[in-house]
């Protein structure tokens, strides 16, 4: 008889710690099913959509970036042949008073060099100036070509099904699925836009 309620006792203790743990466990496996399936809604709803743009393809096929890029390597170029132009002529005038400066008298010397110097000090302010310049052009380029893509993507992702809108450059990602490339919509988007405005 003892032993019959040893035996009974032990087996309940195993009956009680398996419910136990049955209890236990299975509802820890429900609350982690639950957190996973609120992180998986949650990372739906909050950063988990995000799309990119290849800025290369864009600014290759952007037609209003293409009309601007050509106009500032006009100016470009304009800048550079104003400062070759420049120079040329600075040393052409050194090059005529190094040429008189045996038959020269000390002021004339002097007035010389004072003329030099200040020819270089012009030339070094110009082409200071024409940088400055270039740079602010380029700056603006860049700042209106920035604010003509957000002002579409606005109003192309309206609907909210975006989060995020990544400028895709190389070197920057290390991997990129071409499923979330809009590059082409955007760019088509741009175009229509731009040729509306030419009118």
């Amino acid at each position: 008889m003892k032993h019959f309620s040893l035996i009974l006792n032990v087996v309940l203790l195993l009956l009680v710690g398996y419910l136990y743990f049955d209890k236990f466990s299975s509802s820890s496996k429900k609350t982690t099913v639950a957190n996973t399936q609120k992180c998986k809604d949650s990372s739906t709803h909050h950063g988990n959509k995000v799309a990119y743009i290849d800025l290369d393809s864009l600014q290759g096929s952007y037609e209003y970036y293409k009309v601007l890029k050509a106009d500032f390597e006009k100016q470009q170029a304009a800048s550079n042949n104003q400062v070759a132009d420049l120079q040329r002529r600075y040393q052409a005038r050194a090059m005529q008073l190094q040429q008189k400066g045996a038959t020269m008298t000390p002021q004339e010397q002097e007035a010389a060099m004072k003329e030099i110097n200040q020819m270089q000090q012009g030339l070094q302010a110009k082409k200071q100036e024409l940088d400055n310049a270039l740079y602010n052009s380029n700056s603006k380029m860049k700042e209106d070509i920035l604010t003509k893509i957000q002002d579409f993507l606005k109003t192309y992702n309206s609907d909210g099904r975006y989060d995020y809108v990544l400028s895709y450059e190389p070197g920057f990602m290390f991997y990129k699925d071409s499923a979330l490339n809009i590059t082409g919509d955007v760019i088509s988007g741009l175009n229509e836009l731009y040729a509306k405005n030419k009118k």
